[in-house]
């Protein structure tokens, strides 16, 4: 006989569809729970949810971005929700990811960010929240980061890297 402890948390009255970081949370563990399960498929068709509009990079980076970073950013996009669909996958399978942590790249003070999110932070000119997420093992800080998260028009978009200094 096997005996599993199964932590029960009451339910959310958060609606799916909000710009609460829960959601974000939310979304990114049921792709820990795709990945887990071997969906790679279903994996890559949630990611492409993600999508942002030419217009979208003008919110975050300013007037013009958008004709600017349009062209690296459906390449980096199609990359993301593509190939990196299964190579996410496989990496929350080897490393056996099981927690998300999303944090606040906007409203913080540069020198409270880390490094790497101060590089992401910087270029943005948005006044809406932008997170990052990292997906993780609990017990540990480290895990895959993925960048530039925003609410816009009824769900959650990123920018990825796009845009941001290197």
């Amino acid at each position: 006989m096997y005996s599993t402890y199964v932590k029960a948390e009451s339910a959310s009255t958060i609606p799916i569809f909000s710009s609460s970081p829960t959601t974000l949370t939310i979304f990114w563990l049921e792709i820990l729970e795709l990945a887990h399960s071997g969906d790679d498929g279903a994996i890559a068709q949630r990611l492409t949810t993600l999508q942002l509009r030419k217009e979208d990079l003008d919110e975050l980076f300013g007037s013009g971005s958008g004709n600017r970073l349009w062209a690296d950013y459906t390449r980096a996009f199609a990359s993301f929700a593509g190939e990196g669909a299964a190579e996410i996958a496989k990496k929350i399978r080897e490393r056996r990811y099981d927690d998300v942590e999303v944090l606040p790249l906007s409203g913080v003070r540069p020198e409270q960010l880390a490094p790497a999110d101060r590089r992401t932070a910087e270029p943005l000119r948005t006044n809406l929240p932008v997170y990052t997420v990292r997906l993780k093992r609990a017990e540990e800080s480290d895990g895959i980061r993925i960048d530039t998260f925003i609410f816009l028009d009824g769900g959650w978009r990123t920018a990825l890297k796009v845009g941001c200094s290197t």
